[in-house]
């Protein structure tokens, strides 16, 4: 019978004591790098799988995180994901995905469960605004998750003001959207419309007034007709440009609140006016591989997506080893590549555009 590889293997073929084996298979943060790479080695060599069982019954540690997220449709959060599950993978620490569709109460219940099995944290993109119907609930259980005589820390992303408390990375909304709106405005459009997130957002208010401060800027009236709620879809980018060019027939640029929303609007403009780039500009938010593959490609604020699951992961990591302190936030810059929506000499090849 083939003997089961041991923790005691694994020490003798990295010359560290059993002790520090231990150590770094629970994270401990007082390792050296150079030893933690030889236990790693040791373990990769021997092929040791620690009893999980068992481990959970000697420490509250399970080396299992959860990411709550409210759409495993949106592509946004690909990137997002793929960030935090390299991070975890090099930490030997498992990610497991929750999606809690927009729900509210979805999320409460999603939270308690995660609670109950113990996860050593959470990172939680929450799906509406603090004085939403159910968040006078979720907001406190956010604070307060125990294991044993363990907090259970959760780390925020993609929202804004949601708990001082509570470490938080995101996007620079205010400067993404302002440099959007006034991309438009310096390339001469003049009737520049905005399908935005829905009101219920957290990010909602920061977006729309960066939108609107960058038409007073430039000496532009604020109109509510020019506005209109999406839903970060495809269809939803659809039918909300419908809207806006019922509202503004003229209308001759747009903002949208994502990629998805504005490949919906590119292809509503293109269906009642024709493929005339030149009649209608429209700048997308994310920079998802969606914006490459239209006709045009569309301008697009690319966010740092990987960044901010790598950030917000590591961060969590550094909670769960007992790192205090005040919440912080985190705030990553975004930058602008421009593409044929927006100017028809802005054409690129394929492989020059996945890159940006």
């Amino acid at each position: 019978m083939k003997q089961v590889p041991n923790i005691k293997q694994v020490a003798e073929l990295a010359q560290v004591s059993i002790s520090t084996v231990s150590r770094v298979m629970n994270q401990s943060a007082n390792v050296s790098d150079a030893l933690k790479e030889r236990v790693y080695k040791a373990i990769e060599e021997t092929k040791y799988h620690a009893n999980p069982i068992a481990s959970t019954l000697k420490s509250a540690k399970r080396n299992q995180i959860a990411v709550v997220l409210p759409s495993l449709r949106q592509t946004y959060y690909t990137d997002v994901i793929k960030g935090i599950s390299d991070y975890c993978y090099s930490r030997m620490i498992t990610p497991i995905l929750l999606e809690t569709e927009g729900d509210p109460y979805k999320e409460i219940q999603i939270i308690k469960m995660l609670e109950r099995q113990w996860v050593d944290g959470i990172v939680f993109i929450p799906s509406k605004c603090p004085d939403t119907p159910g968040y006078e609930e979720l907001i406190p259980l956010l604070h307060g998750l125990q294991k044993q005589d363990s907090p259970i820390p959760v780390v925020l992303a993609e929202c804004i003001q949601l708990s001082p408390k509570l470490d938080c990375v995101r996007v620079d909304y205010e400067d993404a959207f302002y440099q959007m709106t006034e991309h438009l405005l310096e390339i001469g459009r003049k009737k520049i419309g905005y399908l935005t997130c829905p009101k219920h957002s957290s990010l909602y208010k920061m977006c729309l007034d960066a939108y609107q401060r960058a038409l007073q800027d430039y000496g532009y009236p604020i109109e509510n007709i020019y506005v209109w709620p999406a839903e970060y879809t495809i269809l939803s980018g659809y039918h909300g440009m419908k809207q806006l060019l019922k509202n503004v027939p003229d209308l001759d640029g747009v903002i949208c609140v994502n990629d998805q929303v504005a490949a919906g609007a590119l292809h509503a403009y293109q269906e009642g006016k024709g493929i005339a780039e030149h009649q209608m500009a429209i700048v997308g938010f994310g920079g998802v591989a969606m914006s490459i593959i239209t006709t045009p490609s569309i301008t697009t604020m690319i966010a740092p997506r990987y960044e901010i699951g790598t950030m917000a992961a590591q961060r969590l990591f550094e909670r769960i080893q007992g790192c205090g302190g005040e919440g912080k936030e985190y705030v990553l810059p975004s930058h602008m590549a421009i593409r044929t929506s927006t100017l028809r000499s802005a054409s690129k090849r394929l492989e020059t555009m996945f890159s940006e």
